[in-house]
């Protein structure tokens, strides 16, 4: 049965949550009102899922996330938008827990007390890498100043914690990049209305101002002296947090479509070959998920991983943008008019092409891949 599996992973975790989605209706939870789904999101204990067990979290898969993922996209693509920028962003702290003590903690706390995490990473300026910054820190004695903005950002006002990928200028002009960690009412934070979309309103975009915002040093990573360690970890954090944000993301909207797609095979009289074709589509789409999670486990970790994982991104990209439009005019001309769910489906599923990094800007890193050129 077409969506099976991801629920009975989500029942795994969160049992009574598909049912109470369902209850409340895509238009309900699709309404834009602070905190409405971060009380949900926490309310079933879903930040911990894949925090480390030693950490106090659930220890979830990955293949069990994307599925998670893919199951609340379908009822709720707000909140699995929120969950991506959450998830991914505890996948590479997850790696940082030994040299950097403010991510340990954190990751306690979201285990412990159901806190959700913002990601204040570069995602809306062309060609910026996951921990590229235009966000700048200074010493300040024992820690940082940090100023600068970030726009969009999902849950602004409804976050526990944000984290922020900054950058570092050093006494001889020498700029490092790495990231910091905030809890959401720091003195120097403020939020200003920013989202104008009409799609996916319910994730709390907006923008978040940094004025001389104090971050303790264990709450900070950054490569601002000759260590090698830092140097490497920073590398490798923003290569896997690149990997991990185009895998649930894109898992993400697989299940906006796949929402959509459900509501087209609801019908009894729909014609058995477009069901087929359709339903095909979408799960060999979720099957190459798979093969990228398996291409990130076993490796090699070297230059190529981001492009391997974006040309299955890409790919799956481009199957969503034509299931989308194949399910929708499945449901016909009068479901469209009559129920609104279609259109806001539809609108959401095709949001996936704004999230980094932008196709222009990935396709150099894939054709010097597919050319054996380096990436």
């Amino acid at each position: 049965m077409f969506l099976e599996e991801e629920r009975r992973t989500l029942a795994k975790f969160a049992p009574e949550l598909d049912a109470e989605l369902k209850a409340l209706g895509l238009e309900y939870l699709e309404t834009p009102e602070c905190g409405r789904l971060a009380s949900i999101i926490k309310r079933h204990h879903l930040p911990g899922l894949l925090v480390l067990p030693e950490l106090g979290g659930a220890g979830c898969t990955p293949h069990e996330i994307i599925r998670i993922h893919r199951a609340i996209g379908a009822r709720a693509p707000s909140m699995a938008i929120m969950l991506t920028m959450h998830n991914f962003t505890i996948a590479f702290c997850n790696m940082l827990t030994k040299v950097m003590p403010g991510a340990a903690d954190m990751l306690n706390a979201v285990a412990d007390q159901q806190k959700v995490v913002a990601s204040g990473f570069a995602e809306g300026r062309v060609g910026a890498g996951i921990l590229d910054s235009e966000m700048y820190i200074q010493r300040d004695g024992a820690g940082y100043r940090l100023s600068g903005s970030k726009k969009p950002c999902t849950m602004t006002n409804c976050m526990d914690y944000v984290t922020v990928g900054v950058a570092y200028r050093d006494g001889n002009g020498g700029r490092s990049t790495g990231m910091a960690i905030l809890l959401a009412e720091e003195e120097g934070i403020s939020r200003h209305p920013f989202w104008n979309a009409t799609s996916l309103l319910a994730a709390d975009s907006h923008e978040l101002r940094f004025k001389e915002v104090y971050v303790p040093s264990e709450r900070v990573l950054v490569a601002d002296d000759d260590s090698q360690e830092k140097k490497v970890l920073i590398m490798m954090g923003e290569v896997m947090g690149l990997c991990w944000f185009e895998i649930i993301v894109t898992a993400s909207y697989l299940g906006v479509v796949s929402g959509l797609a459900e509501r087209a095979m609801s019908n009894p009289s729909l014609d058995v070959h477009e069901c087929a074709l359709l339903g095909s589509e979408l799960e060999t789409a979720q099957a190459a998920l798979d093969g990228a999670i398996r291409i990130m486990e076993q490796g090699p970790f070297d230059e190529t991983l981001p492009a391997r994982i974006l040309l299955i991104r890409f790919s799956i990209q481009r199957t969503i943008e034509r299931c989308a439009m194949h399910a929708a005019e499945l449901t016909g001309g009068l479901a469209f008019v009559r129920d609104p769910d279609i259109a806001t489906w539809l609108a959401a599923s095709r949001c996936l092409a704004y999230h980094p990094i932008s196709r222009k800007a990935a396709e150099p890193m894939m054709a010097a891949y597919l050319r054996g050129s380096g990436a």
